[in-house]
């Protein structure tokens, strides 16, 4: 059997069209196709013995067999330039991605840089000093707002304008507790976690009371103590004793009956009945609202504050207003005043939970260490500021 190669027509001769394509199927697989089929003779000895072959014209579809160095060298060439079209695309959005990057990277860095450049040094030291004093980050924020709001850039070179209106400002987020005349009797409850002195707090309150009445000449008020701690060992005999030294009788209620039969006694024959209750962690829901449920009696209408000490981090001062929000007080008792220096912490979560101050109070002598809260106090206080005095006791005077 014997091949030629045409790049049209191809010829190739056998003893059978099976054989043929046998040996087509071989070199081609199946990408030829069979032109022509023609009989054909082999010459023999002398002109003799010819023999009887066939002759197959066809055409290569597809070849996919390299025959030749010249053929492979090409295939080769081609391949390497796809390869190498493909790396150098793989390169090229390498390198765009890293510039997007590096140009995010730089965009940042503007930013930052821009906003650095863009906060005037008064803004920066006012942030300082309200950091300093503890504020909140979001109190802080709110602040630096109203003074790019409210001061265009060349007032801002004047930094004890922008210092008096901030400390306006804080003046104007802290709310007081009014005096309110209330029908009597007038019902005093203190709440709020274990060890914050609620007992020596509900003491001050009540000798307070009477201090005025004396220094008013006026009748002396007729009080009554009711304590439904039951957690504290002591707590009913530490109340009893401020009880006995001034004049004021206390009666223990353990149930929600034991309270509306305190009150129902007493209602019409007493000025004021101050309620000292149990000290839980505000993570205990349980005993915190069945202490709310001891105090659901008719008639009841308490002034609810709750009592919390000064150094509280405003983390743990928002969770402690939170667990205790099921008794709808509004007012609070700071205590322990005289242990920091920084109500920042403090006034920053009262004012965006829009909670008023009462008292505070700064020791443990009774009746001495407790005061009705005042915005000129929490303002005079201020760490670094330069207050001055004449301008808040004008701004805020604390007969408002």
């Amino acid at each position: 059997m014997n091949s030629s190669f045409d790049p049209t027509v191809q010829t190739i001769v056998g003893k059978s069209v099976d054989e043929i394509k046998a040996e087509l199927f071989k070199i081609h697989g199946e990408n030829y196709e069979i032109r022509g089929i023609q009989p054909s003779l082999t010459p023999g000895f002398m002109g003799f013995f010819q023999k009887s072959r066939v002759k197959v014209l066809y055409i290569v579809k597809q070849r996919n067999v390299v025959n030749t160095k010249e053929d492979f060298n090409t295939s080769k060439d081609e391949i390497l330039k796809k390869v190498g079209l493909e790396n150098i695309a793989v390169k090229q959005n390498a390198q765009m991605l890293n510039m997007m990057q590096e140009l995010s990277c730089q965009i940042s860095e503007l930013k930052s840089a821009s906003n650095t450049t863009e906060k005037h040094l008064t803004i920066q030291k006012i942030e300082e000093l309200l950091l300093n004093n503890e504020f909140t980050h979001s109190f802080v924020n709110n602040i630096t707002s109203k003074i790019r709001a409210s001061f265009p850039l060349e007032e801002l070179e004047d930094f004890d304008k922008v210092q008096t209106q901030v400390v306006d400002w804080i003046g104007d987020s802290i709310k007081i507790t009014p005096k309110i005349i209330r029908k009597l009797p007038h019902v005093i409850v203190l709440i709020g976690p274990t060890g914050v002195g609620k007992t020596t707090t509900i003491s001050k309150i009540a000798a307070n009371l009477i201090l005025e009445a004396k220094r008013k000449n006026a009748t002396i008020p007729s009080i009554r103590f009711i304590t439904i701690d039951r957690t504290r060992v002591g707590a009913e005999e530490q109340l009893r004793k401020f009880g006995e030294l001034m004049g004021i009788p206390v009666d223990k209620a353990e149930t929600t009956e034991d309270v509306k039969q305190i009150f129902e006694q007493y209602k019409n024959s007493v000025d004021y009945i101050l309620i000292d209750t149990s000290g839980y962690s505000p993570y205990d829901y349980e005993n915190i609202g069945k202490m709310r449920a001891l105090l659901d009696v008719p008639g009841l209408r308490p002034d609810v504050y709750l009592t919390f000490s000064a150094e509280k981090k405003a983390r743990d001062l928002e969770k402690i207003i939170l667990n205790y929000e099921s008794f709808n007080f509004d007012s609070v008792i700071i205590t322990k005043c005289d242990e920091t220096t920084c109500y920042g912490n403090v006034l920053s979560v009262l004012a965006e939970k829009n909670k008023s101050i009462a008292y505070i109070t700064d020791g443990q002598k009774v009746p001495r260490d407790i005061k009705r809260a005042t915005v000129v106090n929490f303002l005079k206080n201020l760490e670094g500021f330069d207050i001055n005095r004449f301008h808040i006791d004008e701004r805020f005077p604390e007969d408002n």
